[in-house]
């Protein structure tokens, strides 16, 4: 969206609604462009891209197809939706919607101008439904795709952070223990008036190098970070490297693959069903992949197909997909059921994502656990060894 912040506004009669803007100013004059007098403008949302996010709009879309299949005409269903979400963003879209549809204008044609809060597979598969009078059906593809697409998303994305939580968590146990613990404790070993066991001395000198340079160090980091958030990932080539490296992580890098897979072939699935060209699917495929690879691999494919080369072969020559995708893709082919192999391919890679989701938490644990007793027993046995020799430095 062009402008940068919804502003909520009231007039003398008592009507109110959501406009966009850059300013209050720049507000207050669209308003008044638009014959309305405000007697109170406040700003309230951002637009940013985190705004529209796919569980909101996937609740949208569940509701627009249950008041659609109910008969009730577009432009009331999108009124009766935008009066009751919670957020401003979205009622400020929905009534525009409802507005432009109301003056004439096709769905498909209304949603171009709003590409940030809904993507090109959901525009699409609007313009299907308009062109076939099946709008309420795309809009229960789009719901159970998107529902589905969220579900996994969040299984996966808690599997991969459970690690980095753990990690997080011994690594802060441990500075504090470098930071606030180990001092006291050094105070007390200086009055013995004895050597320390290397290894004490060692975690010794760690913390006081934390204590003198903590701040520097931290800088540093924060440099390296910024760097590499400004320069280096905007940087194509470092995205490819990046998100390659991605797919091969240990443990991690399978699951990540069979969710992209999963996303593609659920894609791939509803396009079909909706009769869309494959085409069309495979570039709405490309850009929900999430990945360059993954994208570059479809894009490719594309260019075969449109050579006129069948898709199971296409597939053949990328090594992003699994045998499995080619056998039961060029079964489809052959028996002219395409549609339900795609939909096959996708319940079978969404399984396999959850059970790999599920197994990960069940692999991980224990080496975490060990982890944290290695980094959290070691400063612990460090703390005390020397205690251990007190009677012997006091003999």
């Amino acid at each position: 969206m062009k402008y940068a912040r919804l502003f909520i506004w009231q007039d003398f009669e008592g009507r109110s609604g959501e406009i966009p803007a850059h300013s209050l100013s720049q507000a207050r004059q669209l308003l008044m462009a638009q014959g309305v007098i405000p007697v109170r403008i406040k700003p309230d949302t951002k637009l940013t891209h985190r705004q529209w996010q796919l569980s909101a709009l996937s609740i949208i879309t569940r509701q627009l197809a249950t008041l659609l299949q109910a008969g009730l005409p577009l432009n009331h269903c999108l009124n009766l939706i935008a009066s009751e979400h919670p957020q401003a963003a979205w009622r400020y879209v929905l009534k525009a919607l409802q507005l432009q549809i109301s003056q004439g204008k096709s769905f498909s044609l209304a949603l171009t101008e709003y590409p940030e809060a809904f993507p090109p597979l959901f525009r699409e598969l609007i313009t299907t439904g308009e062109l076939t009078g099946k709008l309420d059906r795309c809009c229960f593809l789009l719901a159970k795709q998107q529902e589905k697409t969220l579900r996994l998303q969040q299984k996966v994305r808690k599997a991969l952070s459970y690690p980095l939580f753990v990690l997080a968590v011994a690594l802060l146990v441990s500075l504090l223990m470098l930071i606030l613990v180990l001092p006291a404790f050094t105070e007390i070993y200086q009055s013995f008036d004895a050597p320390l066991p290397y290894f004490t001395q060692s975690i010794i000198s760690l913390s006081e190098v934390i204590q003198d340079y903590g701040l520097i160090l931290l800088a540093i980091a924060a440099g390296l970070y910024g760097y590499y958030v400004k320069t280096l990932h905007p940087q194509q080539r470092w995205k490819e490297k990046e998100q390659k490296a991605i797919l091969y992580i240990p443990l991690g890098g399978k699951l990540i693959q069979t969710n992209i897979l999963a996303r593609i072939f659920r894609t791939l699935s509803m396009t079909q069903s909706a009769g869309i060209p494959l085409t069309t699917g495979i570039k709405s495929a490309a850009n929900t992949s999430g990945n360059i690879h993954y994208y570059n691999s479809l894009t490719e494919i594309l260019r075969l197909i449109e050579q006129g080369t069948p898709l199971f072969k296409a597939l053949q020559q990328q090594y992003l997909f699994p045998p499995l995708s080619n056998q039961l893709i060029r079964a489809g082919e052959e028996s002219g059921m395409l549609d339900t192999m795609l939909d096959k391919l996708a319940d079978i890679y969404e399984a396999d994502a959850e059970n790999q989701a599920e197994n990960l938490s069940a692999k991980v644990e224990p080496m975490l656990m060990a982890l944290m007793a290695i980094i959290v027993g070691g400063l612990v046995i460090a703390i005390y060894l020397p205690i251990f020799q007190l009677g012997n430095v006091m003999g």
